[in-house]
């Protein structure tokens, strides 16, 4: 039998009574070493390319907004100071280049998915509720309010809930979940133009982009947590797996 292949797991930088520790959500663990893979925290910006040396894969797990200069935007609201991280941004993005030159997978989450589309030279829609289309029951109600689930007009949104998706055929990550799903959802950006390489693989019913990936190299973004089970969405391991075979693959 084989080595597993090693994934390395970007983790997230906070304070405490003994200065900066480094913290990884145990889901993303779990999820990696139940598909079949090895989870590795890293934990040193400065060893970004010696992890995309030793590991054999890289995700990039979910966290707060990048910062918009990242993108070429700018700030437009006081409260957006307060709503991203420079060292997580540095890192992640470290992280992500360093595995991009290796030519090694990389499966993006949340904000690791919008992490890749900016690092490829894409942007993000900042807010979403700004980008929903009639057919979609749009009320008066902030955020992002359409049909729910049973096609009932109501308020849902994208920051805290479940929601259809439509994968599309032909896709590497249709071929792992079928050209329908329903996920859940707590972001409220999005990829907006997608950055070089990149094609959507999955939108939501309000045409959101819910998912992308690369059209040769083994890239993968999701907006959503298959990691996280919460009310009507269970534990989902498939786009680990996607992400190991990928892996695997590398190392034939």
């Amino acid at each position: 039998m084989g080595k597993k292949p090693v994934i390395v797991i970007a983790t997230e930088d906070v304070n405490d009574a003994f200065g900066i520790v480094f913290i990884m959500n145990k889901e993303y663990g779990d999820c990696i070493r139940e598909a079949g893979g090895i989870p590795m925290g890293a934990g040193d910006y400065r060893a970004a390319a010696d992890y995309a040396d030793f590991g054999d894969a890289l995700l990039i797990p979910g966290g707060p907004d990048i910062h918009m200069a990242r993108y070429g935007q700018y700030f437009t609201d006081s409260a957006e100071i307060a709503s991203f991280s420079n060292t997580r941004d540095d890192f992640d993005f470290a992280l992500c280049e360093a595995f991009l030159k290796a030519g090694k997978p990389i499966l993006g989450i949340g904000r690791g998915a919008q992490v890749l589309n900016v690092a490829l030279g894409g942007t993000l829609i900042r807010n979403i509720g700004s980008h929903l289309t009639a057919d979609c029951h749009v009320t008066g109600h902030l955020g992002n309010t359409y049909a729910v689930l049973d096609g009932t007009p109501g308020v849902f949104t994208h920051k805290n809930g479940v929601h259809k998706i439509r994968l599309e055929a032909g896709s590497r990550l249709a071929a792992s979940m079928g050209t329908e799903a329903v996920v859940n959802s707590f972001h409220h950006q999005a990829p907006d133009k997608l950055g070089e390489g990149l094609i959507p693989s999955a939108y939501s019913e309000d045409g959101i982009i819910e998912a992308f990936e690369h059209r040769e190299r083994p890239l993968f973004g999701v907006q959503w947590h298959p990691e996280h089970e919460s009310d009507g969405f269970q534990r989902d391991l498939s786009v680990y797996r996607m992400l190991i075979m990928a892996a695997g693959e590398g190392r034939a």
